[in-house]
């Protein structure tokens, strides 16, 4: 045997070793992989408690009519099933439709969870659709959850109480948690591969952070809060101007003026083209929508309202008491309650 032959030999035997790795580690894993950039819910969701998500086939929701326990609907909203008894929010299904992942609330109003010693349990759940199988992936109560590619970022409480930026990995097993900063960071953009939050430590400008190094970048000079990044711009609420919501250009150094009444909650609809609102001026409260493109705004419901959350061609908010949850059709105008039951 020659050398040549020899070397494409050792190296053919590398590379099937190598596929073969892969293979049986994701064997072993049982757990699919995402896309690098995927993300478990919107940003504009995971603001609003991430009470609503969505894949090709269902609406996954926390259900108000039922102590927010975990629901499916289909886009028709015509079947709706229960999937466990958990009390959620911060639903994030992954790519596969496999999985869900959420935290539990449990400790709300006078609900239980699978067993009697479910009763008080908190944390950040791994749901399996098919098997029905429930993981807890962190034990104790925590802020925000997404899911971002193969990790999940999630605010846990730290040694001073305050909440750190934290991470897990979950397309492997036994996976340990790791903090990437003390820094409050609202985990809710998750776009190629980063992370992009408002700073707070030192000023409020749009930041981008890589979760793998932690190392962070100033994107805009900013004064935002609760910022969201699109294919088109920023949208956020400015602190300087009495919680009005603006809009940032992408390549544009000049924001433009949505509305500037006080906005306690905002969102947008998955076409981009729709903004709602929520004008919390102690005068004239009340429920908006504005067209994203000609600024008209138009009144939806006088009051107060919060958890704004929008899936497929709907917009689904609750009464800041959250005695009612409400469907919004954006596509008719149609408005109703949305308190569903599974049907028998």
């Amino acid at each position: 045997m020659n050398e040549r032959l020899k070397k494409y030999l050792i190296f053919f035997l590398v590379v099937v070793l190598l596929i073969t790795a892969v293979i049986i580690a994701k064997i072993n894993s049982g757990l699919p992989e995402n896309p690098t950039d995927y993300s478990g819910n919107t940003a504009g969701n995971i603001y609003n408690r991430g009470l609503f998500a969505e894949d090709e086939n269902y609406i996954y929701f926390a259900n108000l009519a039922d102590n927010f326990r975990l629901y499916r609907t289909t886009h028709a909203l015509d079947e709706v099933t229960c999937l466990n008894k958990d009390s959620v929010e911060y639903i994030n299904p992954d790519a596969s439709s496999e999985y869900i992942y959420y935290s539990r609330i449990n400790y709300r109003k006078n609900t239980y969870g699978n067993t009697v010693f479910d009763i008080l349990d908190t944390g950040i759940y791994r749901f399996g659709v098919k098997s029905e199988q429930l993981t807890r992936l962190y034990p104790d109560a925590c802020g925000m959850v997404l899911l971002g590619g193969n990790s999940l970022f999630y605010q846990a409480h730290g040694d001073d109480g305050n909440f750190d930026l934290c991470s897990l990995a979950v397309n492997k097993k036994d996976a340990k948690s790791k903090t990437i900063t003390t820094e409050y960071i609202l985990p809710a953009n998750y776009r190629n591969g980063l992370l992009y939050y408002a700073g707070v430590s030192s000023d409020r400008s749009l930041y981008s952070m890589s979760p793998d190094t932690g190392s962070d970048t100033r994107m805009e000079n900013l004064d935002c809060f609760q910022p969201v990044v699109t294919d088109s711009g920023t949208y956020y609420l400015s602190l300087l101007h009495n919680y009005g919501l603006y809009f940032l250009p992408n390549n544009s150094d000049t924001p433009t003026l949505i509305t500037g009444n006080r906005v306690s909650a905002y969102n947008i609809s998955k076409d981009g083209r729709t903004l709602f609102y929520q004008v919390d001026n102690g005068i004239n409260n009340r429920l908006c929508r504005c067209d994203a493109f000609s600024k008209k705004e138009e009144e939806i419901l006088s009051g107060n309202y919060k958890n704004l959350n929008t899936v497929s061609h709907y917009l689904f908010f609750t009464d800041f008491e959250e005695t009612t949850c409400y469907c919004y059709d954006i596509s008719t105008g149609g408005l109703y309650s949305f308190m569903p039951l599974e049907e028998d």
